[in-house]
Formats: C-alpha cells, structure tokens, sequence
C-alpha cells in the first residue's frame, strides 16, 4: 500500500506565500507531520507537487514527487496525476489535516472507505459524507438528505487496488475544472465504501486564519 498526498494547491484562503503542506503548526509543518504519521505505519509516500513544488520537494527529500503542472485548476487533475501508473492499494490524502495519527491508521484498515465525523454542522465548505445501508454512497458540499448518517469526511479515502480502474474512469468523467470529490461521488454512488467514524477524535482540516487557531488551541494539545 501506498499513501498519496496531495499538496499542490496554493491556499490562497490561507493568505501565505508558501505550499499549504508548510504551514507550521506547534512549530512543526502539516507536511513533517503527515510524513512522521506514515512512516509509523511503514507506508511509502507519493506527494503531487504544484505550488512552489521546490520547496515542498526540499521539505520531504526521501518521498517520491510527482508534479502537477495544472496546479491552478481544480483538484481533481491533482488526483489524475497521484493515480498515474499507481497499481497498489493507496490511502488518498489531503494535505492541509492536522489529525490524530489512529484516523489515519484506522482508514488504512479499511478495503474502501473514508474516516467521518457525524459531530459536524456542515455550513458551504465541508465536505459531508452520506450512509446508506451500511455503507457510504455520496461526498458532497454541505448538507446532505435523505441518509442513515451524514459526517463530514477527514479528508482521507483507502482504494484498494482492484478498484482503481473504477475510480480513473469516474475521473474520466468528472469535470477537470473541479475538486476531487465530485470524482469520489460518482465513485461511491455506483460502488459503495466502508467507513469508520472518528468517534471524537482530534482532527480538523485547516482552510482559513481561524482554522489555525483552532488547530493550535484545541487540537494540537491533544495530540500529545
């Protein structure tokens, strides 16, 4: 199995001059932290670059690169280039989460499937999860009907290598122009996926100013 990081984005929201991975949190960059996380694991890392890709590559000298040259367009061309020639079981990462490292280890557990967080109250800009018989079937922005339960996904998604071929054609399909998820709905809506609640872990993804400030007050002192 392989982890697959996708680091390419600019993060503008953010309102810094550096890849999102980069952004310290206690000291300790997102990306030294994902990196610490999948090596406890055993897991080899690929990294999709975009954004300032040297410094995110100076950053991690060990891990294998790829590069996307579209970096500005949606985040589903980042997923493209992280599925190229890629044969193996891999856990699908989004690189801007600040997270206990048993999510991560639990996701990595799973054939398919995501980490969820039934706590959130979704507003425009999370992305939310929907069950249907035992099983995810959508991941959506913002509020979802007409589900069993709804949480907001980790940003974190297993595919087992039998599967990938499904995912590449969902891709295929999806508008290039858009996030990666909209590749992942499809996905799911035809195939289904396991899922495992986070059961109030820490965790929280790190979009804006305020997100920072939560990550430092109240998630990074329980992460020991």
């Amino acid at each position: 199995m392989k982890a697959v990081l996708l680091a390419a984005g600019v993060g503008r929201r953010l309102g810094h001059d550096k890849p999102k991975a980069l952004l310290e949190i206690g000291g300790r960059t997102l990306l030294a932290r994902h990196l610490e996380n999948l090596a406890a694991l055993g897991l080899p890392v690929r990294i999709v670059s975009g954004f300032m890709a040297g410094m995110l590559e100076a950053h991690a000298l060990d891990a294998e690169f790829v590069h996307n040259p579209e970096f500005r367009r949606g985040s589903l061309i980042s997923l493209r280039y992280a599925l190229e020639g890629l044969d193996e079981d891999a856990v699908i990462m989004d690189a801007d989460v600040l997270y206990d490292p048993s999510i991560l280890a639990d996701v990595c557990a799973l054939e398919r499937g995501f980490a969820i967080d039934p706590r959130t109250d979704p507003g425009e800009e999370e992305m939310m999860i929907g069950i249907q018989g035992g099983a995810a079937r959508a991941i959506r922005r913002g509020r979802l009907g007409g589900f069993e339960l709804v949480g907001e996904g980790v940003g974190f998604f297993k595919i087992d290598a039998a599967s990938l071929p499904a995912l590449r054609a969902a891709i295929d399909a999806a508008d290039p122009e858009g996030d990666y998820e909209c590749a992942l709905d499809a996905f799911v809506g035809e195939h289904g996926a396991q899922y495992v609640e986070v059961a109030g872990r820490p965790w929280t993804e790190i979009d804006f100013e305020e997100d920072v400030v939560c990550a430092e007050r109240d998630i990074l002192p329980l992460l020991g």
